[in-house]
C-alpha cells in the first residue's frame, strides 16, 4: 500500500511541474519571439514482486510512479506583426540572429527589436545595432553591425545561424539561447529571409494553453484521490483487531 503513497505523490509532484510549465508560456504569450515548451514525462523504477527462475516467464513487475524527464522547447515560428519601426527585424522561416554577449561569448535570438549605440570607433562616431541590455548583433562577416544614414540597415548583412538540433539549446533568459554539444555547432543559413519592420509574435496557443491546463488539474485531482485511497485503506489496515 505504501507504493501506492509514493506513486501518486510522484504524480501530484510531476502535474505541478506541468502546471509550471504551462503557467510560464501562459505568462509569455505576448514576449516577442518567445518558444513555448512541453513537459516530457517517464515512468519511473520497477519493482519484481514476484522473483522467478531464468527459465520461468517474466518477474512481476509494478511501477513506482512518474517523473518529469525533459521539457521539450517547440521552435514553430510565431506570426509575423508589422510594427513599422525601421530597427525592428524578424526571419521568416528558421534561423537566429547572432548575438555578441559583454563577456566575449555569443548567443543566439529570435527576438529582433533592436537599438542604435553610437560609439567613438578610430576618431569617428560609429552607430552600431545593439539589444537593449547592450548585446551587438554581428553580420555576416562576424563582426558588430552598422547602420547608416540614421537608421539605414542592410538585412543582407544580417548573420543569421541554424542548428542540426534547436531543441537541444540552453534557454539563458531574455530570450537567448546558447550553443551546447546537444545543439551542436551554429551553421550559417543561406535561406533565412529578414524582414525589417516585423517582429515576431510568441507560438503559444491560448487556447491550447487552457485545454493543457484541464488536463493538468484532473490529472493532479485524480492523483490525489488515489492518495486519499491508498491513506485510507492503510489505515483501515493498521486498526484491524483479531
Amino acid at each position: 500500500m505504501i507504493r501506492a503513497l509514493y506513486s501518486s505523490a510522484s504524480a501530484m509532484v510531476a502535474q505541478q511541474q506541468n502546471l509550471d510549465i504551462i503557467s510560464n508560456n501562459i505568462a509569455n504569450i505576448n514576449t516577442v519571439a518567445y518558444k513555448k515548451t512541453r513537459p516530457a514525462f517517464q515512468d519511473a523504477l520497477y519493482s519484481a514482486m514476484d522473483a522467478r527462475r531464468a527459465a520461468e516467464p517474466v518477474n512481476l513487475q509494478i511501477g513506482n510512479g512518474v517523473r518529469l524527464a525533459a521539457t521539450q522547447r517547440h521552435f514553430g515560428q510565431g506570426r509575423l506583426q508589422q510594427t513599422d519601426r525601421p530597427l525592428d527585424f524578424a526571419i521568416d522561416g528558421e534561423g537566429f540572429f547572432v548575438l555578441l554577449r559583454p563577456d566575449g561569448t555569443l548567443c543566439y535570438t529570435r527576438d529582433g527589436s533592436f537599438q542604435i549605440s553610437a560609439e567613438q570607433v578610430g576618431g569617428r562616431v560609429v552607430s552600431r545595432l545593439v539589444t537593449p541590455q547592450g548585446e551587438y548583433v554581428l553580420d555576416i562577416n562576424g563582426q558588430p553591425m552598422e547602420v547608416y544614414n540614421g537608421r539605414e540597415v542592410s538585412v543582407e548583412s544580417f548573420n543569421i545561424v541554424t542548428f542540426a538540433n534547436p531543441d537541444g539549446l540552453e534557454a539563458i533568459g531574455h530570450n537567448r539561447f546558447v550553443e551546447t554539444e546537444a545543439s551542436g555547432p551554429a551553421i550559417y543559413s543561406y535561406q533565412a529571409t529578414v524582414r525589417q519592420g516585423f517582429l515576431e509574435q510568441s507560438n503559444v496557443d491560448l487556447a491550447e494553453e487552457m485545454a493543457q491546463l484541464i488536463l493538468a488539474q484532473r490529472a493532479y485531482q485524480l492523483s490525489s484521490r488515489v492518495l486519499q485511497s491508498a491513506d485510507e485503506m492503510e489505515r483501515l489496515a493498521n486498526n484491524l483487531r483479531e
